[in-house]
């Protein structure tokens, strides 16, 4: 089987070391207000303005219910606030009595996911550059509810949040900005958005374990951190899964499905044992048994093809060192650099580019060099592409992706 796949990376791919450090952070870009509060008018704050406005009759509800109505009212602070009409909240199956039913804390935590505090961002201040802008919502979270054994101590930190604009129109996330500066207030901006937000309450490792879809690309995980030092420390520990489970972290993964890693197993084994002198159908047959089980990975004698070398060099090209929702690829396909080029600083990355469905990007493919053809992702029943965590967001994808 090594003679096989072999092609699909060279030797200086399996060499990745510390490139998989090499990955933007959910930093928290938190601007600190002057020291001289602007003298604004009162009447005139968002949260009046929200209050007004009869078409955000569910979202004024919200705010009233959680008291963060009185913390948009204050005329001496910046507010950016990404806001879901009422036709948005029905976009997202909640309606005014969800909402009122809602539990306090829940309902505040989804409306902090819509506000960017210390600044007030115009429409036209959104970045077109690629994939988005980072900015930290007023939402916080402890690294404690995230990950146990990371710290035994929550670590309080921002749950970020991600405009972004290009020629046809802007989003939040994956959510079409469709009413852009809708509401403009004395201490700041609001934007109506197609639908309410959601904030991810999961890391990528923990969505990932949870999809029974992802049980091969998590043994895969598991076989490609073989040997790598334990040491919980974004500056030194190099092992994938740490990667996928560091709460600061900002990555984009392409997540093959299991299907995808028989495909591509089943006929690399087959082959294997044909060279070994078994014939074709017994070999089909003690390939499709092997590969039938995620234990392929932690196979002792299939150590000698599957490395955890290989394995690591193969998994560190599904994975973008930023993260992008499928709005910010895109219509034609282009390259984008993987955690690969981190040791082969000349690859070509991997093909993108996203399909949409009016605003909402609905499609996404991607191609490997090594791919005959570019590999497709599943969509979520809500029609969006894109799975969010708070360290990321990945994409469903059937097939693996070769870099050579």
């Amino acid at each position: 089987m090594k003679q096989v796949i072999k092609h699909t990376v060279k030797s200086s791919m399996l060499l990745l070391g510390s490139a998989l450090i090499l990955f933007s952070c959910n930093k928290v870009y938190d601007p600190i207000p002057g020291t001289t509060a602007p003298v604004r008018n009162p009447a005139t704050t968002l949260a009046k303005q929200i209050a007004a406005n009869t078409s955000y009759s569910i979202l004024n509800t919200a705010l009233t219910r959680t008291g963060l109505n009185v913390v948009l009212d204050n005329p001496n602070s910046n507010f950016t606030v990404f806001a879901p009409s009422n036709t948005a909240f029905a976009a997202s199956g909640i309606d005014l009595a969800a909402v009122n039913a809602m539990p306090v804390a829940q309902l505040s935590a989804v409306l902090l996911y819509h506000v960017i505090p210390n600044e007030v961002i115009a429409s036209s201040s959104i970045s077109t550059s690629f994939p988005n802008m980072l900015r930290a919502s007023a939402l916080t979270i402890g690294t404690n509810n995230l990950v146990t054994g990371l710290n035994s101590t929550a670590i309080p930190f921002k749950n970020s949040i991600f405009p972004s604009s290009r020629t046809a129109g802007a989003w939040v996330n994956n959510i079409p900005v469709i009413a852009p500066d809708a509401i403009v207030g004395s201490n700041g901006v609001a934007h109506g958005v197609a639908a309410v937000v959601a904030p991810p309450s999961q890391l990528l490792v923990q969505a990932l374990a949870a999809d029974p879809d992802f049980t091969y690309l998590m043994a895969a995980a598991a076989r490609a951190d073989s040997g790598q030092a334990v040491t919980n420390n974004p500056a030194t520990d190099t092992r994938i899964q740490f990667a996928l489970s560091f709460p600061l972290a900002s990555l984009t993964v392409f997540a093959p499905t299991n299907q995808a890693f028989q495909n591509l197993l089943i006929p690399a084994i087959t082959q294997a044992l044909v060279r070994q002198g078994l014939d074709l159908a017994t070999a089909q047959t003690q390939a499709t048994a092997l590969a039938s089980s995620p234990a392929v990975f932690s196979n002792a004698a299939l150590f000698p093809v599957l490395t955890a070398q290989f394995v690591r060099g193969i998994l560190a090209y599904h994975v973008l060192g930023q993260r992008a929702f499928a709005a910010n690829f895109p219509t034609t396909a282009a390259s984008f650099p993987t955690l690969l080029n981190g040791v082969i600083t000349n690859h070509p990355g991997v093909a993108v580019n996203a399909s949409f469905t009016g605003p909402i990007a609905t499609g996404l493919s991607v191609k490997g060099v090594g791919n005959a053809t570019a590999a497709t992702s599943a969509p979520l029943p809500t029609g969006f592409v894109d799975r969010t965590a708070v360290n990321g967001v990945f994409y469903k994808i059937n097939q693996v992706l070769l870099p050579q």
